[in-house]
């Protein structure tokens, strides 16, 4: 499956990605980021248009996009990109992935759909990695956006835990 592949493509990227911003390369570490989330996006309308949507290209997308996020931010926090209490926000990112799938695995199915409160997440995620890897002096556009993520990260995880519930009573 081609869809498939190319989720493959940006799971390998991240190695790469991480040594690239820990060597202090941002423009191409910008560039390979960049290019992890155009993979994203085409994976999914490759995997749409072709009729080879599957339960393991969901879980392989899903686990590359978990895994974009680790790498991406713990890259960044080790460069020191989110000095003192800036530190909350990534750590929160990165939590909130392994709380939502945890909460995923106590539900009958082990999915739930899209909350609506994920694509400006995401989307302020995504900013807020790419201003702080570009050398363009957006560090603090890139914080705040990054904060912003996290804000909308912990109502995420209190709508997902809220769906999870009836499965926590039976």
């Amino acid at each position: 499956m081609v869809a498939n592949l190319v989720t493959l493509v940006r799971i390998l990227l991240l190695p790469v990605l991480a040594a690239v911003i820990l060597a202090g390369h941002g423009w191409t570490a910008l560039a390979l980021f960049l290019t992890a989330g155009a993979t994203d996006i085409l994976d999914g309308q490759l995997a749409r248009r072709f009729g080879q949507t599957s339960a393991f290209g969901a879980m392989l997308d899903l686990l590359a996009d978990r895994l974009l996020t680790l790498v991406s931010l713990g890259a960044l926090i080790e460069t020191g990109a989110f000095a003192g209490a800036w530190i909350v926000a990534p750590l929160v990112l990165i939590a909130r992935n392994f709380a939502v799938a945890g909460l995923q695995q106590a539900l009958p199915g082990g999915d739930f759909e899209l909350a609506a409160i994920e694509y400006p997440k995401i989307a302020l995620n995504f900013l807020g990695v790419s201003l702080l890897l570009a050398p363009v002096g957006a560090t603090s556009a890139g914080l705040w956006a990054i904060a912003a993520s996290a804000a909308l990260s912990v109502a995420s995880v209190a709508v997902y835990a809220r769906r999870a519930l009836p499965a926590f009573r039976g």
